[in-house]
């Protein structure tokens, strides 16, 4: 399948973070609930880098570097008796290097879209097995403040809202073990500066699944052996579908360690694989530095 500069433009500017981003993945660990009056700040630094572009299944040659760092700010409280954590996120970050098939699609740095939201508990079992049993519910909202030009290929902003319904199951299975399951469904806002610039993208929801085998070696050190599984979000230009959904699926490996009660570092290996549709990441680092005040 021959791709053209003008649809590799296109394709990369309005699917890039929908492929990288378009639900809030999870460490291990976030949906344990902490006591009211906990406050986190966490900052993510995020790098990948990916050597093959997919379109429909069809592998071309593509590069693509990300460099991502996100700002996040959480705080526990009760509201009417339940567990909450009004949270926001900030994202900035750059891509570098982009290309499909030999063709420079060039570089953005900026702000990302900030995200705002909150984790209810409906479920809030500390003492349940080693780590307790959770189930929060987080409605999430990302707002379209973030760096975009029509003019651009590539962008950091996506230029519409999008919202987040996430579902965290934390459950003890036999001593330190215990299982996280979840569960996104993300809905998409118009693009209505996309394509040529006077065009309106839409895009039906897309949905990601997120599983951890977690092993909790003592209260301060952890290690997880997770997946994720990405589907839907078939994009469609003035109605015209062109080509582009989300269809992936990814493994993890992270640890973490927490120092002193209060600082805690987790570090996350990514691979993706059976791609459908975007850049594939062949080698992924995330790290999180996490300060409990």
């Amino acid at each position: 399948m021959k791709i053209t500069l003008s649809q590799v433009g296109f394709l990369v500017a309005t699917a890039l973070f929908a492929t990288d981003s378009f639900a809030v993945d999870v460490n291990t660990g976030d949906y344990d609930a902490l006591p009211a009056g906990t406050n986190l700040a966490m900052v993510y630094l995020q790098y990948s880098e990916a050597n093959d572009f997919y379109q429909q299944g069809e592998r071309n040659k593509g590069y693509l570097r990300t460099e991502m760092s996100i700002t996040r700010i959480i705080h526990y409280t009760e509201i009417g008796g339940i567990l909450v954590d009004p949270q926001i996120l900030l994202p900035y970050g750059a891509v570098r290097g982009a290309s499909v098939n030999g063709q420079s699609l060039g570089n953005a740095t900026g702000f990302g879209d900030p995200i705002i939201g909150a984790t209810f508990w409906v479920v809030n079992q500390p003492q349940a097995g080693y780590v307790g049993r959770y189930v929060g519910i987080t409605p999430l909202l990302t707002l379209p403040l973030g760096n975009y030009d029509r003019h651009h290929a590539i962008n950091i902003g996506e230029n519409r809202y999008k919202a987040d319904l996430q579902i965290g199951w934390v459950e003890p299975l036999y001593k330190q073990f215990s299982f996280e399951l979840l569960q996104d469904s993300v809905f998409y806002g118009h693009n209505d500066d996309a394509g040529s610039g006077d065009q309106t993208l839409t895009q039906h929801p897309t949905y990601e699944v997120q599983t951890n085998l977690r092993y909790d070696f003592n209260h301060t050190q952890k290690m997880a052996l997770g997946y994720a599984l990405y589907t839907g979000g078939r994009q469609h230009l003035d109605g015209d579908y062109n080509e582009t959904k989300t269809a992936s699926q990814q493994m993890r490996l992270e640890y973490q360690q927490l120092f002193a009660g209060h600082f805690q570092v987790s570090t996350q290996l990514i691979h993706d694989f059976n791609v459908q549709s975007g850049y594939k990441k062949d080698t992924g680092l995330n790290l999180r530095l996490l300060y409990l005040f």
